[in-house]
C-alpha cells in the first residue's frame, strides 16, 4: 500500500509537469552515491563509506529565468562496508567478519532551483526527498575460513527514508532541444531507518553525497520558448 502511494505521488508530479508542457523538460541522471551512516556509534566505528550507484529519469521546469523546479524517479543503493563483530541470534559473538551492507531505495527528491548565468547556468537547488526500501541485503565474509554468511530482508527495517537535499551543479544548452546537467549533491537523511536494536542501538540514518551527469530534452515545438529561457 505505501509503495502504491508513492508511486501515486509520482505520477501526481509527472500530471503538473505535463500540464505546464510549455516549458517542461525530460531528460535522466546517473553517477555515484557515497553514502554515510550515523547515528549507531558501532556503525560508525566498524563501516567506511562505500560508493553505489544511482540512477532514474528527471523532470525539469524553469518557473522563470531564474528558478525552476525539478524531480527524478532514483534507484539508489546505500550502504558502507568494514570490519565488524557478527552475533548470532542468541547474542553470542562469532567473531570478527568483513561486511558489505546494501540498501536499495526508490527515492524522489523535489528541489527547487536558484538558477545564474546564460548559455552555461549555475544553479543552486534545496528540497526534500523521501524514499522506499525496496531490498535489504548484508554479506558477512569471514576473514580465516572464506565463510560467508547473507542476511537480507526488509525486516527490522522502516520502509521509509526521507530527509533534505541540497545542490550546487551547472546545465549547459547544446542546442535548442538538449541541456546537459553536471550536479553536486548531499542527501542528509532525517528518518531512523532501523526498527529492531543494532549492535545494541535503534537508530541508523544515512547521509549520502551525489556526483550526477544528466540530460534533458525539450519536445518538439517547444524547444524554442525552453531555449530562450536558457539564454
Amino acid at each position: 500500500m505505501k509503495k502504491i502511494q508513492l508511486l501515486l505521488f509520482v505520477l501526481c508530479i509527472h500530471s503538473v509537469a505535463w500540464s505546464q508542457k510549455k516549458f517542461v523538460q525530460y531528460g535522466g541522471l546517473a553517477g555515484t552515491s557515497i553514502v554515510n551512516l550515523y547515528g549507531n556509534p558501532f556503525i560508525e566505528a566498524f563501516l567506511k563509506p562505500k560508493a553505489r550507484i544511482v540512477a532514474g529519469p528527471s523532470v525539469y521546469y524553469p518557473l522563470s529565468n531564474h528558478w525552476a523546479v525539478k524531480s527524478n524517479l532514483f534507484y539508489e543503493s546505500k550502504g558502507a562496508e568494514g570490519i565488524m563483530p557478527l552475533f548470532d541470534e542468541e547474542g553470542e559473538p562469532l567473531g570478527f567478519f568483513n561486511t558489505e551492507i546494501h540498501y536499495n531505495y526508490i527515492t524522489v527528491p523535489l528541489l527547487f532551483d536558484f538558477m545564474f548565468g546564460r548559455r552555461l547556468k549555475g544553479n543552486l537547488s534545496a528540497g526534500p526527498f523521501v524514499g522506499v526500501l525496496i531490498h535489504q541485503r548484508s554479506l558477512f565474509t569471514s576473514p580465516v575460513t572464506g565463510e560467508s554468511i547473507e542476511r537480507k530482508g526488509t525486516g527490522g527495517f522502516y520502509p521509509w527514508d526521507g530527509g533534505a537535499v541540497f545542490a550546487i551543479g551547472a546545465r549547459y544548452a547544446l542546442n535548442k532541444r538538449v541541456t546537459l546537467s553536471f550536479e553536486s549533491r548531499i542527501n542528509i537523511g532525517l528518518s531512523n531507518i532501523v526498527s529492531q536494536p543494532i549492535l545494541g542501538s535503534t537508530t541508523i540514518y544515512t547521509l549520502a553525497t551525489q556526483h550526477l551527469i544528466g540530460f534533458y530534452y525539450t519536445p518538439g515545438y517547444l524547444a524554442g520558448k525552453v531555449r530562450a529561457r536558457e539564454n
